[in-house]
This record gives structure tokens, sequence and C-alpha cells, in this order.
């Protein structure tokens, strides 16, 4: 198996750039609702915060599922006989998400180039920068839940090595 430190570098960068995104465009609505508030005259901020959101949620999501706290529920797993029948288990079910995950990118990605005329309706830029969200989100999640398929847990996510809170 490959070690995780020849690909550090990279997905150091990605993970810093997703976790940079995230703080700027969070800041953004902050300060765009806050002056909405204040001056009441910016009429595209109602539309362009909800499209913003989408980032927020798709980018925090992928950052949920590397430190492990993405929603997972463990009722059928516990119950599967041994350790072994829970490895299998585990690995299919994170072969099921990766797949999920890739189907929704490829689709994302088709409504996004459908989208790449559309103009919001209260400022003007394309609706498709919104859209893209959907397949990187989810490639960035779907690379994460590979991690952890590969390595048991995932080898970026810092913190102790116990198993404790492992995703999935």
């Amino acid at each position: 198996m490959i070690s995780p430190e020849r690909f550090a570098g990279v997905y150091r960068v990605i993970d810093v750039a997703r976790k940079a995104a995230i703080v700027v465009l969070f800041a953004f609505i902050v300060v765009s609702m806050g002056l909405q508030i204040v001056l009441r005259r910016l009429e595209w901020t109602d539309e362009i915060l909800r499209y913003i959101n989408i980032w927020v949620i798709f980018l925090g999501a992928g950052v949920a599922v590397q430190k492990s706290e993405h929603l997972h529920v463990g009722f059928l797993a516990d119950k599967i006989g041994g350790p072994r029948g829970q490895r299998v288990f585990r690995a299919l079910r994170l072969g099921v998400i990766i797949a999920g995950l890739l189907i929704v990118a490829a689709a994302g990605a088709v409504k996004t180039v459908g989208q790449a005329g559309v103009q919001t309706q209260m400022a003007p830029m394309s609706i498709a920068w919104f859209y893209l969200a959907i397949p990187v989100g989810c490639v960035l999640m779907a690379i994460d839940y590979l991690l952890i398929l590969l390595y048991g847990r995932h080898p970026f996510a810092g913190g102790t090595d116990d198993g404790e809170g492992s995703a999935c």
C-alpha cells in the first residue's frame, strides 16, 4: 500500500484551500448580512447568500468526514458478527458512499455545465458558479472517504490514533 506521506503535500494544499474557502465564504455571509441589516439597500444579498451557503455546506461536509464527525449510525454495523464481518461491512458501506458521491458529482458536473449560461436574478453572474459546489464538494468528500477506506482512519485527520471516532 502507498504510504500517505507520498501525497501528504498535495492533500494539505487542497485541505488548506478548502478550509480557507469556508472561512472566507462564511465571513462574507456575516459581513453581507450585517450590511443588509444596516443599509437595507442590498437587494442581491438574499439570493447570493443562499447560494454561498451551498458552498459552505458542501465544503464543510468534507471537513466533517475528515475529522470523523460526519453523520454515522452504527446500529446495523454493531450487529454484524465478529471483527472480520464488521471490517467487510465497513468496506462495503464506504464503497457505496464513495460510489454515491461520485454519481452525485457527475450529475452535478452535468448540471453545472448546463447552467453555465444562466444568470442569477439579482446579480450579474452565472448560477453555474454555485452549482459547481456540488461536484467539487462531492469529489473532496469521496477522496476523504477513500482515504478512510484505504487506511482504516483518515491519515490527515490529526488527533489520537486510538480508533475513537473513526468515520463510518
